[in-house]
Formats: structure tokens, C-alpha cells, sequence
């Protein structure tokens, strides 16, 4: 018998509105202008404001289900630059990945029904952690387990019964002490193993990022293999592997502790970082302010002060918009 077609239901004038603000907003490059007349349009109309709400949240599903499909489907990925990639550390990760990911948003925004998340890859999740929350899991062996926000995983086992997981998206702290048997982070095109280790696997669209606290990791990828020693990091794509380098592993780390940790890191990325723990999105009006530099710790339950102390230590102005859009602009 042949099932009758999902029939996606029609977005009204006021939510095409909303979407339109959200794309723009995805963008990158809103202005003070465009602040101001988003700000115009939510006081409109009580329902304005109900319904920029309700779109920012689907958008935030397609921006998770996005960074998966990208992170499991090679094809989808901007095609690689010739020259192999330098050396970075976490910070200089975190600039790029938006970019790919609100393409990736702005595509599944036309292509299936909106709300019919989570996605296949999510499914297959056998842990799985949503925006802002943070999970630790024990698994067999002496191997724990933290998964930080918006990340998803799969557990396996080798035909020799030696433990592992699959990192299908987002990041996670992995401590193998008295694992008795080496340990395997699937990760995009490479495999980081060890046994008596602790060490932090990020993937995003981007590209995978291993940080080795301590002990020793083993990372291969189709290009090569590399040992990480402590305060060690690498990095990896598809296509090719950079090179290991030293970081400060209490930077990488804070996280673990509810902290995010910055010292001169440019403003937008900061804020990138920031929304991928914040429900909602906090947006720049106007790319010169991307280049301030930003120091602190700041806690990731208490996000919303860290703005507003970034908003009055750097002088910027600040409005509060429905569905936790923040906008940023110079005063």
C-alpha cells in the first residue's frame, strides 16, 4: 500500500517574517540598521514577538541537526584547500565552524517538514546531550565519560571485544585510567585510541580537534598517525591532518568545570562559543566589533551576566529580543 505524502503545513506571513529575521541573523551580518528594525518588528505586534520565539527555537533543531548531517556526510562539506592546515588551537577551531553550519541550517530549512527532528544520526545516539546541558556517563572498564553541550554518541565494541565509541557530533572528556584495554574515539576520518589516558575529542563541522591531558593518545587518520603526550593537541579534516601542538590544557578544559575561559580572543568568537551553550542567539551588529579582544572566566549557568559584564566593561549597547536574541551593538 502507498502512503500518502507528508504534507507540510504552509508558514503564515508572520512566521515567513520570522524566518527571514532568523536567516539574516544566521548570516553573520546583521547591522545596527537591521538591530533596529528586527527590534521595530517585534513591538509591532504581541504575535510578532510569540512567533520570532517559536522560529529561533526550530532554528536552533536545524542548526543541531545541520552540524550532524555535515559531521557524518563528507559530500556536504565545502571542498578542502589544497594546502594542508596549520597548526591551531582550540580558540582558532571555534572561528569556523559557524559558518558551514547556518549554511547547512538554511538548507534543511527548505528541504524537510520543520519540527520532524531529531535527526537519523541522532537517533542512532545511544547518549545524546542538548543545548547547555553537560552528562557524565561510567562505562565498562574504568572509562567515564562527560559529554558537553549538544553532543551525541554511539557505543561499540571491536570483533575483539575492546571498547569505543563513536563521536557522531559535539565534544567530549574521556578518562581511560585502569582501563586494562585500549580505549577507541571514532571521530570523522580519524581514530584516537588509549589506554591510561585522559583526553578531549571535539567534532563540529569544522573538522575534529584531540587534546591529550594526560597520558599518552594515539591518533590515525588516513594520512598518518601522530602519539599526543599531556598538553598536547591535533587537529584533522577529511582530507588531511595538522600538526601536534602544545596548549594550555586548563584553558581547554574549563568546560569541565562550568567555565568558559578566554584571554584575548576576538570577540566573535567568543560569541560563538557562547551560543553554542546559550539557548538563543547572541548576534554582533556590525563585523568591527568581532575584533575586540575578550578576557575572562565566566560560568556557563550564568551566561546572561557574562554578556551583560562584556556589554559594560567594552561599552557596547544591548537589546533583549524574544526567544533569548541578544543584540550587540557599538554605543
Amino acid at each position: 500500500m502507498n502512503l500518502p505524502p507528508i504534507q507540510e503545513r504552509t508558514l503564515d506571513p508572520v512566521e515567513r517574517q520570522a524566518h527571514a529575521w532568523m536567516r539574516r541573523i544566521a548570516s553573520g551580518d546583521m547591522t545596527r540598521a537591521d538591530g533596529a528594525a528586527l527590534e521595530r518588528w517585534c513591538k509591532a505586534d504581541p504575535r510578532h514577538a510569540a512567533v520570532l520565539g517559536a522560529a529561533r527555537r526550530r532554528w536552533d533543531q536545524l542548526r543541531d541537526a545541520g552540524e550532524l548531517s555535515l559531521a557524518r556526510s563528507p559530500a556536504m562539506r565545502p571542498a578542502p584547500a589544497a594546502a594542508p592546515p596549520r597548526p591551531w588551537q582550540r580558540r582558532a577551531f571555534l572561528a569556523g565552524a559557524f559558518g558551514a553550519t547556518a549554511a547547512a541550517s538554511v538548507a534543511a530549512l527548505v528541504a524537510p517538514p520543520l519540527g520532524l527532528w531529531p535527526s537519523a544520526d541522532e537517533l542512532r545516539a545511544d547518549f545524546r546531550t542538548g543545548t547547555g546541558e553537560q552528562r557524565n556517563v561510567a562505562l565498562s572498564g574504568d572509562v567515564s565519560l562527560q559529554l558537553n553541550t549538544r553532543t551525541s554518541v554511539a557505543v561499540w565494541s571491536a570483533a575483539d571485544g575492546a571498547p569505543g565509541i563513536d563521536l557522531i557530533g559535539g565534544e567530549a572528556a574521556i578518562d581511560t585510567r585502569r582501563a586494562g584495554r585500549p580505549f577507541s574515539v571514532k571521530a570523522g576520518a580519524g581514530r584516537s585510541v588509549a589506554e591510561d589516558a585522559s583526553f578531549e575529542v571535539r567534532r563540529v563541522a569544522a573538522g575534529v580537534c584531540v587534546t591529550c591531558l594526560r597520558g599518552r593518545v594515539r591518533v590515525s587518520h588516513a594520512t598518518g598517525s601522530a602519539v599526543l603526550n599531556g598538553q598536547e593537541q591535533l587537529t584533522y579534516g577529511d582530507v588531511s591532518m595538522g600538526r601536534v601542538a602544545s596548549v594550555d590544557a586548563g584553558q581547554v578544559s574549563a568546560w569541565r568545570q562550568g567555565f568558559l575561559r578566554f584571554s584575548d580572543t576576538p570577540l566573535g568568537e567568543v560569541v560563538e562559543e557562547i551560543n553554542r551553550y546559550r539557548p538563543g542567539r547572541v548576534v554582533l551588529l556590525g563585523r568591527e566589533l568581532s575584533a575586540k579582544a575578550v578576557t575572562g572566566r565566566f560560568q556557563i549557568n550564568a551566561l546572561d551576566k557574562a554578556i551583560a559584564q562584556m556589554q559594560r566593561s567594552m561599552g557596547l549597547e544591548m537589546r533583549l529580543l524574544p526567544g533569548g536574541v541578544v543584540l550587540l551593538s557599538q554605543a
